[in-house]
């Protein structure tokens, strides 16, 4: 087995129980919710503050990984949100959830950028999309799709939240451990490593030109999936958090069903992120984000409009391609868009931007903002808001600049180095270092 192979598979194995981590506590919700006495607003404000701590976590721990290294960071990080999850049980009250939760956040947020930025310079650029698809795929895989059955079944045989938190926190903590003897620094990140230890400054370069760390934000691709980061965390944290609670309140389904009609959406979001990541590979990023972004805004308005009453099997296809569609988005707009256009350097930081405004903007504010609807309207509100940002994915997806390589090899017309950057930037020469 190659090495990035092996890599690949640790990494996918270890995103996924992070995945599982934050999002057992939305799956679980509807008990939490009734033993502390929370409101839908209060539910927001649980699933947002995650998402707030953890965009600040990926840009800190993104930048200190691409300078003193991305093994540390994953390890590290990934061991501390181990160890706060464990704690989510033993929480009381409504601070110290939001306390013990916001912390979980930011040291989630560490393991993203270095682990995608690894694997996107590791693995060969025509198996790019797929690999990148593959990691993002365990979020669902094993997150979405055998979270919630796993923690249906912990809620019943147990009959409290709290041991689902002890159980499912372990997983990671033993996949960080592993990381440790499976997992080398990419040659980028060896080379900059060897410098700084031999008290060298190392420059990067981009086509002969030299740039640093925040010349990320030069290049289109990176700006666009950073406006695009918002519709698609909104959807996916307003989906995950209130699928649950749409499913007991509006539809009267007991918890094991909620488990599974959750679960079919994770398994379409494996899929999806392989089959799209792939599928990118052959037609193009940009084409495969507006698609992705139409049809999950298809699949999410199915599920609204499927009346009281409906069978739970009538659920499961709308679910499946919710999660397809939706989760496809991500090895395209946070894995191979930003980062094959900039140099490999700064790949970790190419994403964590993406990563860190669509955690702000999109995970921490829209599902807080859901609640707060859903008190007001009813929970068929955050249903909508899904189809709404799937729309606005499309959309945006329009300003991309193809990235590629069998597209490109098609394309008569080629575009250059000027054609990535935003309009100021082009046909100037970056004179600082990194």
């Amino acid at each position: 087995m190659k090495y990035y192979h092996k890599l690949t598979i640790v990494l996918a194995l270890l995103w996924g129980f992070i995945a599982l981590q934050r999002i057992v506590i939305a799956i679980i919700m509807p008990a939490i919710a009734a033993d502390m006495k929370f409101t839908y607003t209060d539910v927001g404000l649980v699933l947002s503050i995650t998402g707030l701590t953890w965009a600040f976590g990926t840009i800190v721990f993104a930048a200190i990984g691409d300078k003193f290294g991305r093994r540390p960071v994953i390890v590290g990080t990934a061991l501390l949100a181990a160890a706060f999850s464990w704690i989510t049980g033993f929480v009381s009250s409504l601070g110290s959830m939001l306390w013990v939760r916001g912390i979980l956040g930011f040291f989630e947020g560490g393991p993203w950028a270095p682990a995608i930025s690894t694997l996107g310079e590791e693995a060969p650029p025509a198996k790019r999309g797929l690999v990148v698809g593959f990691l993002s795929g365990a979020f669902m895989l094993i997150g979405v799709a055998v979270g919630p059955i796993l923690a249906t079944m912990l809620l019943g045989r147990f009959g409290s939240w709290r041991p689902v938190f002890y159980i499912l926190s372990l997983p990671a903590a033993i996949l960080a451990v592993i990381v440790v003897f499976v997992m080398h620094e990419a040659p980028s990140m060896a080379d900059t490593l060897a410098h700084r230890k031999r008290g060298e400054k190392k420059v990067v370069y981009d086509q002969g030109h030299k740039v640093r760390l925040i010349d990320v934000l030069k290049y289109k691709n990176v700006i666009v999936s950073t406006v695009n980061s918002i519709p698609v965390m909104a959807w996916l944290w307003v989906y995950t958090g209130f699928a649950a609670l749409f499913l007991v309140k509006v539809h009267q389904f007991g918890m094991e069903q909620v488990g599974i009609a959750v679960a079919a959406s994770g398994v379409g979001g494996f899929f999806g992120v392989m089959g799209m990541g792939s599928l990118s590979d052959q037609i193009g990023r940009k084409t495969s984000m507006i698609l992705t972004g139409l049809l999950c805004a298809a699949s999410g308005a199915a599920v609204a409009l499927l009346p009281v009453g409906t069978p739970l099997v009538a659920f499961l296809v709308p679910f499946f391609f919710w999660g397809f569609f939706g989760v496809g988005t991500f090895p395209l707009y946070l894995g191979t868009l930003p980062t094959e256009c900039v140099p490999s350097e700064c790949a970790g930081t190419a994403v964590s931007i993406p990563t860190g405004v669509g955690e702000f903007l999109g995970a921490a504010v829209m599902p807080a903002l859901a609640g707060v609807l859903a008190d007001k309207f009813g929970l068929l509100a955050p249903i909508w808001m899904t189809v709404i940002a799937g729309v606005l994915i499309a959309i945006v997806s329009l300003f991309y600049v193809e990235t590629a390589p069998k597209k490109l090899s098609k394309m008569k017309i080629q575009p250059c180095r000027d054609d990535y950057l935003l309009k100021p930037f082009r046909g100037k020469k970056p004179t600082l270092e990194s």
